[in-house]
């Protein structure tokens, strides 16, 4: 994400380069002490729950310091709101900044012990891996496809794709929220009466996120049946250098220059 992002904004270098690189180094070690979260229900000792507690709290700064990048180089760069990449980016950052904000609630031991093994931890962590995960891998698959295999993708499939994931997404997901705090367990079949118009909405955003899914499909197949050859660099019409063969320009030692001319007709 942080490369389409810089790409994007054409920018020489992400935003903050240095600043990500140890942000992506303290999640990975902070990712190693924080797994004790997930017992606080257990009886562990004051100490060991204030120490987890804090670390798991402080996974939020340079997981802020993150997403703070991929909005400065998204809003630094004249890019086209139309291109259905950037609406898929604007979807993953939404998704997951309110996933890690009921991370950053479920921190506190007081509160976890609340909402411990309710739908509010179901939510969660379905914002934050299973959303995440599924968001990036369709922003990976739009932004190379064309690389690829050198064949575009319906932009107006695209756009309609991103709306009814985002749609289905929220409307099966976000309810659970409610639901765990008012104390609804998870892995219970029977309830009360009265959530039963948000489990119904719940199981129609589920159908509404498969369905998109399928329709994701599609687009890639449509693609491939089509076949329409992609000609020229990323959202341009001329024919230059795609400049995603190449991920970050200061990695590369050397200057490329593209004649023009050859392109030229005799």
């Amino acid at each position: 994400v942080g490369h389409i992002c810089n790409e994007l904004s054409n920018g020489s270098s992400p935003v903050g380069y240095v600043s990500m690189i140890f942000a992506m180094m303290s999640l990975v070690f902070l990712g190693f002490i924080v797994w004790a979260h997930h017992m606080f229900t257990v009886g562990m000792d004051i100490k060991s729950i204030t120490f987890f507690s804090a670390v798991t709290a402080l996974i939020g700064i340079p997981t802020g310091i993150k997403v703070i990048a991929w909005i400065t180089m998204l809003t630094s760069g004249a890019i086209s709101r139309s291109d259905p990449v950037v609406w898929w980016i604007v979807s993953f950052i939404s998704l997951f900044t309110l996933g890690g904000i009921t991370g950053i609630i479920l921190s506190s031991s007081t509160l976890d012990i609340v909402l411990h093994d309710s739908w509010f931890v179901v939510a969660h962590f379905h914002y934050v891996l299973s959303l995440g995960s599924y968001s990036t891998v369709v922003i990976a698959l739009i932004w190379w496809w064309p690389v690829l295999t050198g064949l575009s993708l319906s932009k107006l499939l695209l756009q309609a794709h991103c709306i009814i994931s985002f749609i289905g997404f929220n409307l099966c997901f976000f309810p659970m929220h409610y639901f765990g705090l008012c104390g609804l367990p998870r892995r219970v079949c029977m309830f009360d009466h009265s959530f039963m118009w948000l489990s119904e909405l719940c199981t129609f955003g589920s159908f509404l996120s498969s369905f998109s899914a399928c329709l994701f499909i599609f687009i890639l197949w449509d693609s491939l049946v089509t076949r329409d050859i992609v000609v020229g660099s990323w959202r341009q019409n001329n024919c230059a250098l795609n400049s995603m063969f190449w991920p970050l320009t200061h990695h590369t030692t050397q200057h490329i220059y593209v004649s023009y001319s050859s392109f030229s007709p005799k």
